[in-house]
């Protein structure tokens, strides 16, 4: 396995598709796909996700998170004791009302399975020689989709009934061999009311993570890409120092988009704790140049360690034509290059 430990390369997880993805779907929806057709179709988008990410010259891969079609959608899908609800606004500019939403019908406390992550992990390690990061949606994360209210009392409670599986995954990858998880907890929006606040962020990311050893955790936490738009307000000031609290490694936050504004409280953490900076925006057509992105390392580099700094995107490519992908990472790693070179 091969990385630089100093401004280490990545992504958030989620990586663009090829063109022609639109054009298999349709027979895909139409039911032409046997089970072995559906599985050798996935192994080949994942195996272009990697090659795709390796010429770029990323260092911490993934394998694109494409068998999720998403950060979490069929993973939620697969949940039992769901029903789905088709959104009551069908027409005018999409919105996020536009979505299907799951209504809760059981308790999901004994969820002993949610989706097939060693398998994942295990198809990421035998396809590439670099340092291998798996994501998982967190507790927060997975109650985007769902109406939990004839179940459950509050989003907090239907988050904390995800603790038992998440971490029987987490087992799972570790005995794999897995050393590096990023939970994804971007502030998505409750379909019911959502009482999500910094103490209950770092109690049930601590009952996540607690008594693990030999893994690197980190959180992705960012505002959202519906549709590469934002589906929040665009701060941290409210969750930090609070979070810091969280018994992980490091953060992976969202900066590009926001013109490096609140860089300021990386200042305040702890020396060894990693920074995965999103610096690479993915809302926008502009190919960032190397040029750019040193300018902007620079900006971490007042606060961070190379040692403890990773150079990332602020959401997943998915959306992003894959062209302007991998214009993009393409520059971020010559970006990384030339710091390590020359400081």
């Amino acid at each position: 396995m091969t990385a630089n430990t100093e401004v280490a390369v990545t992504t958030t997880g989620g990586w663009a598709r090829p063109g022609w993805w639109d054009v298999v779907e349709v027979a895909e929806a139409a039911g032409r796909f046997g089970p072995d057709d559906e599985r050798e179709l996935y192994d080949d988008y994942c195996r272009l996700a990697i090659g795709d990410q390796e010429q770029c010259g990323l260092d911490v891969v993934t394998d694109g998170e494409h068998r999720r079609r998403g950060w979490i959608e069929n993973i939620t899908a697969a949940l039992p004791g769901l029903v789905r609800r088709e959104p009551t606004r069908r027409l005018g500019a999409l919105g996020y009302d536009m979505l299907d939403v799951w209504q809760v019908t059981q308790r999901l406390d004994d969820l002993a399975w949610m989706w097939d992550f060693e398998g994942e992990y295990r198809f990421l390690r035998a396809h590439t020689d670099r340092r291998p990061r798996m994501g998982m949606p967190g507790p927060y994360g997975m109650t985007t989709e769902l109406d939990f209210r004839d179940v459950y009392p509050s989003r907090h409670a239907c988050a904390e009934a995800f603790v038992p599986a998440l971490r029987a995954h987490i087992q799972g990858l570790v005995d794999a061999g897995c050393d590096y998880i990023q939970l994804e907890e971007p502030i998505t929006p409750a379909v019911a009311e959502d009482d999500r606040t910094p103490d209950s962020m770092v109690d049930i990311i601590n009952k996540v993570v607690d008594g693990f050893s030999g893994v690197t955790f980190t959180v992705h936490i960012c505002f959202g890409s519906f549709r590469r738009l934002p589906y929040a307000k665009r701060t941290y000031r409210w969750l930090f120092p609070r979070l810091l609290d969280a018994h992980v490694h490091g953060f992976s936050l969202e900066f590009a988009g926001r013109e490096m504004a609140e860089i300021d409280l990386v200042g305040r953490w702890d020396p060894a704790r990693i920074l995965s900076a999103g610096l690479v925006d993915i809302k926008t057509h502009y190919a960032e140049t190397p040029e750019d992105l040193v300018e902007r390392l620079h900006t971490c580099l007042k606060y961070r360690s190379p040692e403890a700094l990773e150079i990332s995107t602020d959401c997943g490519l998915r959306r992003v034509p894959r062209n302007l992908a991998m214009a993009k990472m393409t520059a971020a790693a010559e970006a990384a290059r030339r710091v390590r070179r020359d400081g």
